[in-house]
C-alpha cells in the first residue's frame, strides 16, 4: 500500500462515521463491505424468519426472490455500495496527493489536505438529522401506500424497513453534505493554490480523475438502485433516488471541470497577451536589430504552443469513463425496466 494511502487508512480519529468503520476494520475494503451487507441483509432474514415472511416464491418460469425480500436486497445493497464508494473514492485520492503536490503552490502539506478524507466545515450531524427526519416520514408514506394496496407487513419486518430506508436517507443527506463541504474547500484551495503549467497541461489530469471518481459514486448508487425496477418496484421515490444520484453525478463533474476551465482560460489569456507584446517588440525591432527575426521566430512558435494548449483538466480516458459510468451502466437498466412497465401497465389485458 502507498505510505499517503496507509497514513489515511489508518487514523480514524476525527473521520466520518462511513470512513471510520473500514478505518477500524482489520479487513480489506471488500471484506468490510461484505460484512456489513451479511449484517444489514441477514438481520432481515432473521426478522422474517421469525415473522414467517416468504424470502422465495414459485413461480412459473422458475423460484424468485418474494416482494419483500427482493427491495430489501436492493436496500442492503444500496447502503453498502454507498459506503464502499466513498471509502474507494478517498482512497484513490490519497494515492494522487503526489499528483496534487506537483500542481498545487503549497506542495505535499496542500495536497495533504486537498485528499483529506474529512472536508473541513462539514456539517454532518445537521446532515444526520435531515436525512433521519426524511426517513422516517419516507417510511410511514410508504407504509401507507403498501397498507393501501393490500399489502400487509408484519410488524418487526416493518420495523426493519424503516430502519433500512431511514439508514439510506441519513448517507444520502450525509453524502449531499460531504459534498459540498468538500467540494468548496476544494475550489478554495484551486483557486488560491493552482499552478496551471501550459506547457504541461497533462500535469492537470488528476483534477479530472478526482471529479470523474466522486461522480462515479452517484453513478454507481444510481446504478443499484435501478435493481429495484428489476422486482418491478417502479414508484416515484426509486424516481426520486435514482434522478437524485444521477444529477448529483452530473452536476459535480460538470461544476468542478468549469471552474478549472475557467482558471485555465484565464491564464492561457494571460500568457497569450504577454507573448503578443513581446512578439510586436520584436517585430517593431527587426529593422534595427538583426537577431530580431530569430527571437521573433521562436516567440511565433511559443504562441503556437500556447495557443494549442487544451483548456479542459482531463484526457480522453477520463471523459469516456465518465460517459460510460453515467449512460453505459445505467441508460440500458433504465430503458429496459420502463418498456417493461409500459407493456405490463399498458399493454392489451
Amino acid at each position: 500500500m502507498d505510505e499517503s494511502v496507509a497514513m489515511v487508512a489508518s487514523r480514524p480519529g476525527g473521520l466520518p462515521l462511513e470512513q471510520r468503520i473500514y478505518a477500524l476494520s482489520p479487513l480489506g475494503m471488500l471484506a468490510t463491505t461484505l460484512v456489513v451487507f451479511a449484517l444489514l441483509f441477514g438481520s432481515f432474514l432473521l426478522v422474517a424468519d421469525l415473522e414467517h415472511v416468504a424470502i422465495l416464491r414459485h413461480r412459473p418460469g422458475g423460484i424468485v426472490m418474494s416482494e419483500a425480500a427482493w427491495p430489501a436486497l436492493v436496500l442492503s445493497l444500496l447502503c453498502c455500495t454507498a459506503l464502499a464508494m466513498q471509502r474507494y473514492v478517498r482512497l484513490a485520492e490519497a494515492k494522487d496527493a503526489p499528483a496534487y503536490g506537483r500542481i498545487l503552490r503549497g506542495g505535499m502539506p496542500s495536497a495533504v489536505e486537498v485528499t483529506n478524507l474529512s472536508a473541513p466545515d462539514t456539517r454532518l450531524g445537521r446532515a444526520t438529522l435531515i436525512g433521519l427526519a426524511i426517513g422516517l416520514v419516507l417510511s410511514v408514506l410508504i407504509r401507507m401506500a403498501e397498507n393501501g394496496e393490500g399489502h400487509i407487513i408484519p410488524p418487526m419486518t416493518m420495523i426493519w424497513f424503516g430502519a433500512a430506508t431511514s439508514l439510506l436517507t441519513v448517507l444520502f443527506a450525509r453524502g449531499v453534505e460531504q459534498t459540498r463541504a468538500g467540494t468548496r474547500a476544494y475550489a478554495r484551495t484551486l483557486n488560491a493554490e493552482l499552478r496551471i503549467d501550459l506547457l504541461r497541461t497533462d500535469t492537470l489530469a488528476v483534477l479530472g480523475r478526482s471529479a470523474a471518481r466522486s461522480s462515479l459514486i452517484w453513478f454507481v448508487i444510481s446504478a443499484v438502485a435501478f435493481l429495484f425496477f428489476v422486482g418491478g418496484d417502479l414508484n416515484w421515490l426509486t424516481i426520486l433516488l435514482i434522478g437524485a444520484c444521477a444529477g448529483m453525478g452530473i452536476g459535480m463533474f460538470v461544476t468542478i471541470m468549469s471552474r478549472i476551465h475557467r482558471q485555465i482560460v484565464i491564464a492561457k489569456a494571460a500568457e497569450l497577451e504577454h507573448v503578443r507584446c513581446q512578439i510586436d517588440a520584436m517585430r517593431a525591432a527587426m529593422t534595427t536589430d538583426d537577431h530580431a527575426a530569430t527571437r521573433l521566430h521562436g516567440l511565433l512558435a511559443y504562441e503556437k504552443r500556447i495557443s494549442d494548449a487544451p483548456e479542459w483538466p482531463f484526457d480522453q480516458t477520463t471523459l469516456v469513463r465518465v460517459a460510460a459510468s453515467a449512460l453505459i451502466v445505467t441508460v440500458p437498466w433504465f430503458v429496459q425496466a420502463i418498456v417493461q412497465y409500459f407493456i405490463e401497465h399498458l399493454g392489451p389485458k
